[in-house]
């Protein structure tokens, strides 16, 4: 009989284990992971209750640590998603200045271009402007030359009449004596006196037109000094002209070089920001953009914590089941070894 009492409290022992553990179990299979087993165990059973206290412990914390560390990622990856962005639109006020710096340099270039045609117009129009005054200059020298010997030509006429003038005023010297002498001779000598009278008057006309060409020959020596010291001062600007044209030349030459150079400078700037603009946009520098793996990793932390919805917080819980004593049979949670 005592044997009989003793097995059917061992019984109530082991159907309360079982309640206990079925209950814990289907708690554990609907996903309430935040539970505790706290109903009283026996002696022999009560190691494998801590036992299965502690596993569910490990197994919250690990969840715990998995579910905070997934939110921490979520985190994470919106405020580098926030960064992205602000780069994004950093690197597109940049490509937008990078645009509007080549815009420009395409003008600066197209300007100096430009100039450098218009200096190199300027050096052809210098260049045949002092060409074209080579023929005047010459002719100006060619007219200084003609008018020296001009003016060569007047002094001989100027002396020839100076040379005249002696002969002239001996030959009216004779005249007039031969005339004194006829006078004195009488009526015979009429002719010798009126020759006389005549080759005096023709004398008298010669000296004074001599003495006019004299003051002529003056007035246009001193004319043609002057005309010649005009065309070596004409001459001497058109060297000065040549000079100062050349000199012009040479520096329009130099601008269209310089404006040449820069122009070959502003270009080699151009391909370097091009080149900087489409290293940028190079879609095989990145085939897959930031953007792409944070939406990965978000869709992988949201499938974390979907996974994790299921399990129930310890409120969530449901209510222990108390054994019953009877003989009946119960529905227990099978444990299918796996």
């Amino acid at each position: 009989m005592r044997d009989r009492d003793r097995l059917e409290n061992e019984l109530l022992e082991l159907r309360a284990v079982a309640d206990a553990l079925d209950g814990s179990l289907r708690r554990f299979a609907a996903g309430d992971i935040y539970q505790n087993m706290d109903i009283a165990f026996p002696r022999t059973f009560d190691g494998m209750r801590k036992d299965f206290n502690r596993g569910l412990r490990s197994l919250t914390a690990s969840l715990d640590e998995i579910i905070s560390r997934t939110r921490e990622l979520r985190s994470e990856s919106t405020e580098l998603r926030l960064s992205l962005h602000l780069k994004g639109e950093e690197d597109a006020a940049r490509t937008a200045a990078v645009s509007a710096a080549l815009a420009s340099l395409a003008g600066v270039s197209n300007a100096t271009r430009s100039q450098s045609a218009r200096a190199e117009h300027v050096a052809t129009i210098l260049h045949n402007a002092r060409l074209d005054l080579d023929r005047p200059r010459q002719a100006a020298t060619a007219a200084g030359t003609t008018t020296g010997d001009a003016a060569h030509s007047l002094a001989q006429l100027k002396a020839l009449v100076e040379d005249l003038r002696p002969v002239v005023r001996e030959a009216a010297l004779l005249a007039l004596n031969s005339g004194v002498n006829a006078a004195q001779a009488g009526p015979a000598s009429s002719d010798t006196l009126s020759a006389a009278k005549t080759l005096h008057a023709l004398t008298q006309q010669i000296g004074t037109t001599l003495e006019a060409i004299g003051r002529e020959a003056d007035g246009a020596i001193q004319s043609v000094d002057a005309s010649k010291n005009a065309l070596d001062e004409l001459d001497r600007e058109f060297q000065a002209q040549h000079l100062y044209l050349e000199a012009a030349g040479t520096q329009a030459q130099a601008l269209g070089e310089d404006a040449r150079q820069q122009e070959r400078e502003l270009e080699t700037i151009r391909s370097e920001l091009g080149l900087t603009s489409r290293r940028i946009h190079d879609p095989d520098r990145m085939p897959h953009p930031p953007l792409f793996h944070l939406d990965a990793i978000d869709r992988a932390a949201a499938e974390i914590g979907r996974q994790a919805d299921r399990f129930k917080s310890a409120g969530e819980s449901y209510p222990p089941i108390t054994p019953s004593p009877g003989s009946g049979r119960r529905s227990h949670l099978k444990l299918v070894k796996s």
